[in-house]
Parts: structure tokens; C-alpha cells; sequence
């Protein structure tokens, strides 16, 4: 009833406030992450049609009372459009029935707030005003008692959300404003964000792409404020799957994550030209792979904590060298000659056939970048 739609957003305020890729914490005040669109074609980019989720809304007010200006949205017009033809055909059919039945009231008490809008059959239902004792105010459109259509909430702490509701809920697309700059912008289903959206801090990070009840998942795209970029996928807010990150340094890795961490096959370029094509642990180099030097050097071998550990192949075409050796922490210990590797006896025998094999095994076409990076624009 009233209470759940004044609590919807307090009861959100719990526990995340876990750091991703060194964010510092306390950017949210709740588990929205307040993020925001960097761009006004995003929402234009979601399914529009006769449903709550179709209309296009946008706040910037900050203030339990805003100013005209705080309250104007960008998309206002199209809302309202929306909103008069969504209802047009309900209103013809019933508006001999309501206009015995609804009535207006001012200043009726509920509880701990006051109500001032349209009645049917005692139930607060059309458009109405309520404010409770703390400050709190909803404005908007209700259905048999409870917050149903558009309407905005003004919390007590400056927060605003405005758009759909369902039942006391959230529900389809809307705006949620912090009152610390964040923003979130999308769709939401039963108080949570759910589809698409988009989210901006106040230090300026961003995040466009899916949700799945109230939490990344899926494909999206992420700007941190140093202006790192990841694009790909997510799951459980955090980075899992294909993706591909983009360091502003000039850096870039296309590969797979697990749990916000490089995991299992990936590429990674240097800025200056060096390059390793091979697999990854917890964030760091680790099993079989090839590193390049930008002089055309080629280490292809085993790795443990990014450092060579096991049998390797160097090749310096410069040197016409290309042998095979055992490094141990990143240095070599010996050179080992070929045929004592093919003896299917020596304990290095297993390594040396996947060293051979190797190109054979790491096909890549699953890992480029066109076929990771979607167009959200579509």
C-alpha cells in the first residue's frame, strides 16, 4: 500500500558495497549502482509499444519540491502522449460510470499521510497527491488504492524515481535519480532493474547494456572514470565470459573472465607491440601460451603466475635460433635438446607435444573482437 511505495527504495539499502575494478565504495546508496545514459538515443533503442515499458521519461531533480526546470523531462511530451493514448479507449468506456462514482477530496488523512486526488468507491484511484509526515510524496496515477501508471516519488533524502508502477511497484521504464548525481535509466521489473538500462556515477563511470533482476547480466559496456572500457559479458554484476578491455594506456585484452578475472583463453597486446595469445588464471598468465616481442622474438611454452615455468620453445629468426628449454620463475635453467623430448619416457614428453600442437589447439576465431562487441544502438 502507501508504505511499500515510500520503503521501495529503502529497502534496498543493504550490502553491496563490494569495489569492482578499484571503484571506490559508497557511490549508491543502494544495490542500483545509480548509473546513468551517456547518450539520449539508448531508451530510443528499447521495444516501444502499448505497454507501461514503451514511454520514454527523464528526471534531474534532486529536491522533494523541484523547480519546473528540475522537473522538466527530456522526453515529457512523448510520455503524455503515450499516457492519453494508452488510456483513451478505458476512459470512453467508463466515463459515464466514473463521473457518477469519482469524486475529488483534499487533505484526507491515511494513516501517517495525507491524500489529495481523485476517489472511486473510497479507494484512491486517477490521479492523486499523497505526502506522508516525513516529507516523503508520491504524484501520479492510481488504480483500486495502489500506485498504478506513471507517477513520481520523492524521497525524504533528495532521491527521485519517475515512471511506471504496478501494484506499488516499479515497474517498466523509469528514471532513478540520486540525490549524490547518480542515475539510472531503464527498464525495472517489480522494484528492480530488469532489460536494459543504463547507469551513471557522479566520477563519471558508466554502464549501458542488460539486467537480470536488479543485477548485470548479459551483454554490456562499461567506461570506468580513468576511461578503461570493457565490453561484454556480465553475470551477477560482474565480468563473465567473452569481453574485450580496453586500457587507456593503449593495452587490450579480448578473452574470457570468470569472476571479474582473466580466466581461460584470451589475447593480450601491449601497447608497444608485444603480444601473448594463450591461457589464463585468476587474472595472471598461466598453462600453455605464446609471448611475442615486438623484435619478433617468440616464446611458446608453459607459464605459472605470469612467468615461464616449465618446457619452452624460444625462437629468434634474427639469431636462427630455435631451441627448447626449461625455464623455472621467468629465467632459463638449461636448454634441452629435441630428441630427448620426443622419448615418450621423458617427464617433459606431454609438454612437448602440446607445445607442437598448440596452433593447432588455440583456434581464435571465437575470440574476435567484432563478433564480442555488440551495437547497443540497434
Amino acid at each position: 500500500m502507501q508504505h511499500q511505495i515510500r520503503k521501495y527504495l529503502l529497502s534496498k539499502k543493504n550490502n553491496l558495497n563490494k569495489k569492482i575494478f578499484n571503484r571506490p565504495q559508497n557511490k549508491s546508496k543502494n544495490n542500483y549502482l545509480f548509473l546513468n545514459s551517456t547518450s539520449d538515443n539508448y531508451l530510443n533503442d528499447m521495444e516501444t509499444n502499448n505497454n507501461p515499458s514503451s514511454a520514454k521519461n527523464y528526471s534531474n531533480s534532486k529536491n522533494n519540491s523541484p523547480s519546473d526546470e528540475n522537473k522538466e523531462f527530456e522526453a515529457q511530451a512523448e510520455i503524455e502522449k503515450f499516457r492519453l493514448n494508452n488510456n483513451n479507449n478505458n476512459q470512453e468506456n467508463n466515463d459515464s460510470l466514473l463521473n457518477n462514482q469519482i469524486k475529488y477530496v483534499e487533505n484526507l488523512r491515511i494513516q501517517n499521510a495525507v491524500y489529495t486526488g481523485e476517489l472511486l468507491n473510497g479507494k484512491r484511484h486517477g490521479k492523486g497527491v499523497q505526502i506522508w509526515d516525513d516529507g516523503a510524496k508520491y504524484e501520479g496515477e492510481w488504480e483500486n488504492d495502489k500506485s498504478n501508471g506513471y507517477g513520481t516519488f520523492y524521497h525524504t533524502d533528495g532521491d527521485i524515481y519517475q515512471g511506471y508502477w504496478k501494484n506499488n511497484r516499479a515497474n517498466g521504464k523509469g528514471v532513478y535519480l540520486s540525490s549524490d548525481g547518480g542515475r539510472y535509466e531503464g527498464f525495472w521489473v517489480d522494484d528492480v532493474q530488469n532489460g536494459f538500462g543504463t547507469e551513471k556515477w557522479n566520477d563519471g563511470s558508466s554502464y549501458r547494456g542488460y539486467y537480470n533482476m536488479g543485477k548485470k547480466e548479459g551483454y554490456g559496456e562499461y567506461e570506468w572514470s580513468n576511461k578503461n572500457k570493457y565490453k561484454g559479458y556480465w553475470k551477477n554484476n560482474k565480468l563473465n565470459g567473452k569481453g574485450v578491455y580496453y586500457y587507456v594506456d593503449g593495452k587490450k585484452y579480448i578473452g574470457e573472465y570468470f569472476n571479474n578475472m582473466k580466466e581461460g583463453k584470451g589475447k593480450y597486446f601491449f601497447a608497444d607491440g608485444k603480444e601473448y595469445n594463450g591461457q589464463f588464471s585468476q587474472d595472471k598468465k598461466e598453462g600453455i601460451g605464446k609471448y611475442k616481442w615486438n623484435d619478433g622474438r617468440v616464446y611458446l611454452g608453459f607459464w605459472k603466475g605470469n612467468k615461464q615455468s616449465g618446457l619452452g620453445r624460444y625462437i629468434n629468426i634474427n639469431e636462427n635460433k630455435n631451441k627448447f628449454g626449461i625455464w623455472i620463475e621467468g629465467k632459463r635453467a638449461k636448454w634441452i635438446e629435441e630428441e630427448l623430448l620426443k622419448d615418450e619416457l621423458n617427464e617433459y614428453h606431454s609438454e612437448y607435444l602440446q607445445i607442437l600442437n598448440f596452433e593447432n589447439n588455440f583456434t581464435w576465431d571465437d575470440l574476435d573482437e567484432d563478433k564480442i562487441v555488440q551495437n547497443l544502438q540497434n
